[in-house]
C-alpha cells in the first residue's frame, strides 16, 4: 500500500510538471508523428532487503518527481533579461534558488543513497540489524555528511567486511549509469538531473581523492581507508609500510573516472543551459555511428578483491537503449579477473507490453562467506540474468505502468547485487513519460 501511494504522489508531480509535455507522438498541428520518441519509464520497485538498484531507481525517480514539481512552480526565469543588468540580475537569482533550493535535494538525495541504499544494503545483506543512521543538513545549511553504523560484532568474512565498506561508493555509479541510460534513450538531460549526477560523481571522488593516505596515522577510518587496510589484509599484505596497494595508489587509479563526457554534460547543463539560459533541458550530443548513437565512457570501481576498471558503453538504435560495461580486473592481487554486463532496454514492445534484459558474464576468485567458520564459494565462472516486463495502463489520466522483474543471480561480486546466490525479484509501478 505505501509503494502504491508513493508512485501515485510521484506520477501526481509528474502530471503537473512542465516536464511532463515532451513528445507522445502528436506535434502541435495534431499530425501522428512518424517516429515518437521511446517512451521513459520511471519506477519505484520493491524487493527484499531493500537492494541498491532498486534503491538507485527509486531515489532518481523521487528526484526527478519533486526537480519537476518544482520547476512548474517557481519556474527559472522571472523576468526579461534583455540588458546587461537585467541577465546579470536573472543569473543571481538563479544562482540563489540552486543554491538555497535545489542544491540541497540534489546532495542530499546521494548522501541519502550512500548511506542508507549503500552501507544499509550491505548491512541488510548479512542480516545485521541495529543499524544507526545519521545525517548532517545538506549544503548550504550543514556540512551534508551522514554515518551508517552497527555497534555490534558479527560473524562476517573480511570479504563480507570490505562489501560493506565499499557499499557506499559502490551504489553512485548505479545512480549515475540509470540517468545516462535515460538520457541516451530520450536525447536530453534536465539540469537537475545532471546536478544530481554531478554530486554523486563529486562526492564519491573527492571522498576518494581526500582520504589521508597514511594507514599508520592511527586515524579513524573513513571507506577509502578502511577499503585499502582489508583489501591488503585479505591478500597477506598486513604490515600497513609494505603495501601491494596504497591509498595513495587508489587514489591515482580513481582518475580514469574523469574520463567520462557524461560529467562535462552535466557541468555544461548547470552552468549554460540552467544559469546563463535559464532553460530546463539540454540536449545530449553522441557519437553517430550508422544508425547508432553511441557514448563511451572509464570508470574504477571497487571490488572486494580489489580495484576493477570498467569500459562502458551507451548505444540508442531506434528505440532500444543498450549498455554495454567491459570490465577489467587489477592485477594486484589477483590474475585474469573481469566480466561483461549487458543491459537492452525495451529490447521487445508490444502494445502494452515491454522488456528489459539484464545479464552478467564473471570471472571472479572465490568468495569467503562467515568468519569462524568459513565456507569458500563462487570460485572461477558466474554471472546473473534478469527480464523486465513493463505493462502499460493506458486507460486513466496518469500514465502508470506495473514492474516486475525476476531472474537469478550465481555466486560472486555483481554491483548492486548480494554477493551471495539470490533470485532477483523486483515489484512496482512506474510512471511513463
Amino acid at each position: 500500500m505505501k509503494l502504491i501511494t508513493a508512485v501515485l504522489l510521484v506520477a501526481a508531480l509528474f502530471t503537473n510538471s512542465s516536464f511532463a509535455q515532451v513528445e507522445t507522438g502528436v506535434n502541435p498541428d495534431n499530425k501522428i508523428m512518424q517516429n515518437p520518441k521511446p517512451s521513459l519509464y520511471f519506477p519505484l520497485l520493491y524487493d527484499t532487503g531493500l537492494s541498491m538498484h532498486s534503491g538507485a531507481e527509486n531515489l532518481t525517480t523521487v528526484h526527478k518527481g519533486l526537480a519537476s514539481l518544482e520547476d512548474y512552480y517557481i519556474g527559472t526565469k522571472w523576468f526579461s533579461e534583455n540588458t546587461l543588468w537585467s541577465k546579470a540580475g536573472g543569473i543571481l537569482a538563479r544562482f540563489a534558488k540552486y543554491i538555497y533550493i535545489d542544491l540541497p535535494v540534489d546532495y542530499f538525495s546521494i548522501v541519502l543513497a550512500h548511506e542508507y541504499f549503500g552501507h544499509g544494503a550491505r548491512y541488510r545483506e548479512f542480516d545485521i540489524d541495529n543499524i544507526h543512521y545519521t545525517y548532517d543538513f545538506p549544503p548550504p545549511y550543514g556540512a551534508g555528511g551522514g554515518e551508517a553504523t552497527n555497534t555490534k560484532s558479527v560473524d562476517i568474512s573480511t570479504e563480507e567486511l570490505i562489501a560493506i565498506w565499499q557499499g557506499g561508493v559502490e551504489v553512485h555509479p548505479l545512480i549515475n549509469r540509470n540517468l545516462a541510460i535515460r538520457w541516451m534513450r530520450s536525447g536530453q538531460m534536465t539540469y537537475r538531473e545532471a546536478s544530481q549526477y554531478w554530486h554523486s560523481f563529486q562526492i564519491m571522488f573527492e571522498y576518494i581523492q581526500g582520504t589521508n593516505e597514511n594507514l599508520a596515522d592511527g586515524k579513524k577510518d573513513n571507506d577509502p581507508r578502511a577499503y585499502a587496510r582489508l583489501v591488503n589484509a585479505l591478500s597477506g599484505f598486513g604490515d600497513v609500510s609494505n603495501l601491494q596497494m596504497s591509498v595513495k595508489d587508489l587514489k591515482q587509479k580513481m582518475m580514469w573516472s574523469l574520463a567520462n563526457p557524461f560529467i562535462a554534460y552535466s557541468l555544461y547543463s548547470i552552468l549554460k543551459t540552467y544559469l546563463w539560459d535559464g532553460s530546463v533541458t539540454t540536449d545530449v550530443p553522441t557519437i553517430h555511428i550508422g544508425d547508432f548513437n553511441y557514448l563511451p565512457s572509464l570508470r574504477t570501481g571497487l571490488t572486494p578483491f580489489g580495484l576493477e576498471y570498467h569500459f562502458e558503453n551507451y548505444l540508442m538504435f531506434e528505440d532500444v537503449v543498450a549498455f554495454v560495461d567491459l570490465s577489467f580486473g587489477d592485477q594486484s592481487f589477483h590474475k585474469g579477473w573481469g566480466g561483461i554486463g549487458i543491459h537492452l532496454q525495451n529490447i521487445y514492445s508490444h502494445q502494452n507490453l515491454s522488456f528489459d534484459l539484464n545479464v552478467n558474464i564473471l570471472k571472479q576468485p572465490g568468495l569467503r562467506f562467515g568468519f569462524s567458520d568459513p565456507i569458500i564459494h563462487g570460485d572461477g565462472m558466474g554471472g546473473s540474468l534478469s527480464v523486465r516486463g513493463y505493462y502499460d495502463f493506458k486507460n486513466n489520466g496518469i500514465p502508470l505502468s506495473a514492474v516486475c522483474e525476476l531472474g537469478y543471480k550465481s555466486v560472486g561480486f555483481v554491483e548492486g547485487y548480494t554477493l551471495d546466490s539470490q533470485p532477483i525479484i523486483k515489484v512496482g509501478l512506474a510512471v511513463q513519460n
